[in-house]
């Protein structure tokens, strides 16, 4: 069984937002795996309002809708693994990262990522440009010295078992399970052998 990956891709402005994919991975979607590859995709876009006869360097995209449309042209690559949800869908997955993209005046892209957590979780969710983003996920979700983790630090515990967690079907294996206990998200690290 694999871990599912949510990717949601919106755009605010003018205070209306509006969401332009909700693109789903059966699998691999943990920060060290799609969370660094959503990171790297999103520093190498270029965004542009219009086409000229020299664009900048670098993955060039003719606005955000661009950008989504190839996000899916890059990371679908046969059949399976990478689907398309209602845009409309609730976002509660394993992981769920949310790009979006502010103009209000500049363009601003920005990530939010949290791991088997509700919709609701979004909101104690940070913001993050996608190279700390990036550099987030390539740390496995673990804070740096001087920002914030998605799920506060204070609000961790540690558990030696895993009787309380319903959605783990088989514990044995499992050492430590760190549960963000106000927002009911839950981080499930297997023990190294």
């Amino acid at each position: 069984m694999g871990t599912g990956g949510l990717v949601v891709f919106r755009s605010v402005h003018g205070g209306q937002t509006s969401v332009y994919a909700c693109v789903y991975f059966q699998c691999d979607g943990y920060w060290t795996s799609l969370g660094v590859r959503l990171g790297e995709f999103l520093e190498s876009c270029v965004l542009v309002n219009g086409l000229g006869a020299s664009n900048p360097a670098g993955r060039v995209c003719n606005g955000f809708d661009c950008l989504v449309a190839q996000f899916i042209a890059a990371f679908k690559t046969g059949p399976g693994h990478l689907y398309l949800f209602p845009t409309d869908r609730k976002l509660a997955m394993e992981f769920v990262y949310v790009v979006e993209c502010r103009e209000d005046p500049d363009v601003i892209l920005s990530v939010k990522t949290w791991s088997s957590g509700q919709p609701e979780d979004e909101h104690g969710a940070k913001s993050m440009s996608p190279s700390d983003f990036r550099a987030f996920c390539e740390r496995n979700g673990a804070e740096a010295a001087e920002g914030e983790a998605p799920c506060a630090p204070d609000a961790m515990k540690t558990v030696e078992t895993c009787e309380a967690m319903q959605t783990v079907d088989t514990c044995e294996a499992m050492k430590t399970v760190a549960a963000c206990v106000p927002k009911k998200r839950r981080r499930v690290s297997r023990a190294e052998d």
